[in-house]
């Protein structure tokens, strides 16, 4: 039974995202994108612009999906703008050529904004103006139509994706930070147990480690900016209980983050001086890694106790010394995390 749960069940930590809201969230907004764009003379000519605006646009945050909205318009405008503008030059002759030049118009224009990356909605947009050209009532084919058309089918959706955004919000915003936390939790579990295994092999036999850590620092990363939004969130009326909650789990995630950082030096100290751990250090970590597993960020009934095992630095070999160290402050950090985690109302 467990088995067939875990098949077709979703995993901890896509629940701890909300995902199954999301699921929901997602089809509610999509059938009002459908309902109402499908009402409306104009939008209904452009349904497929209405429901991706719809989908680009639902965020767990709500000042998120305002900030992705308006991106989605403004890069849609551009390569409304750019590939329009080519149209109209060439006598709306579309072959090849203008096609190929109004991708590469519109991307050296995006470039030119950021060179860190291109919207996609940009280059949809660019391949729009020159496959679904509107015709005006003398059937001649108009940019401004379809420039019109375009904008207002992706901003029908992106308000029904907002308005679903805010409804949904209040729902699980208030246990939204201790699901993220758990969440955070798990995955630097994850990097904490692979630091426990390098350092109590011989040698370090691959680099796989790496992306392992990479993963927890994004995932922390993530959470941290999803905090650091809510916190200035005007829309949700958190009472002061709650916002001086979201303070402390902020305050968490960055203990955790100091972790990882921990545990990573200490895999560095291991891999430049091929250095035998001590078990007492490994005994440190392992106690780390217990006091953590027995927390349960969603349900805080019970909090551990601060652990009083730490290593004297003085005793080991000077790499070893690092790595006690760095263990002793991974206890009190630890301890801090434990601290913050009884501050809770």
């Amino acid at each position: 039974m467990k088995q067939i749960q875990a098949f077709f069940g979703l995993k901890r930590e896509a629940i701890l995202l909300d995902s199954r809201l999301y699921i929901v969230k997602a089809m509610v907004a999509i059938s009002l994108g459908y309902l109402i764009g499908r009402a409306l003379p104009i939008t209904r000519l452009d349904m497929v612009s209405v429901l991706l605006g719809v989908m680009y646009n639902l965020e767990a945050i709500n000042v998120s999906g305002l900030k992705g909205g308006i991106n989605q318009l403004l890069a849609s405008a551009l390569g409304a703008i750019t590939t329009g503008f080519l149209v109209y030059l060439m006598g709306y002759q579309i072959n090849v050529f203008v096609i190929a030049l109004g991708i590469g118009f519109t991307l050296y224009i995006a470039l030119k904004i950021d060179y860190r990356m291109v919207s996609p909605v940009a280059i949809f947009t660019s391949i729009y103006m020159t496959q679904l050209l509107q015709n005006d009532g003398l059937g001649n084919p108009s940019i401004l139509l379809t420039f019109r058309l375009r904008i207002l089918a992706l901003g029908l959706g992106v308000a029904i994706a907002l308005a679903c955004n805010f409804l949904f919000s209040i729902l699980y915003y208030r246990k939204l930070g201790k699901r993220r936390l758990e969440f955070v939790k798990i995955q630097g579990l994850l990097g904490l147990e692979k630091t426990k295994e390098i350092l109590s092999s011989k040698h370090i036999e691959s680099m796989n480690y790496q992306a392992v850590l990479a993963s927890v620092f994004n995932d922390i990363e993530m959470v941290k900016a999803n905090l650091e939004t809510m916190r200035k969130e005007k829309k949700i009326p958190f009472n002061t209980s709650e916002k001086q909650n979201l303070k402390l789990y902020y305050e968490v995630i960055i203990q955790i983050k100091t972790l990882i950082h921990l545990a990573y030096d200490c895999i560095y100290v291991k891999e430049k001086t091929n250095v035998v751990c001590d078990p007492t250090a490994i005994t440190v970590l392992d106690s780390i890694i217990t006091g953590l597993k027995q927390l349960d960020f969603t349900d805080l009934k019970k909090i551990p106790s601060a652990h009083s095992l730490t290593l004297d630095p003085q005793q080991f070999t000077l790499e070893n010394r690092r790595i006690g160290e760095n263990l002793n402050l991974m206890v009190s950090h630890y301890e801090l995390i434990l601290e913050n985690l009884g501050q809770l109302n």
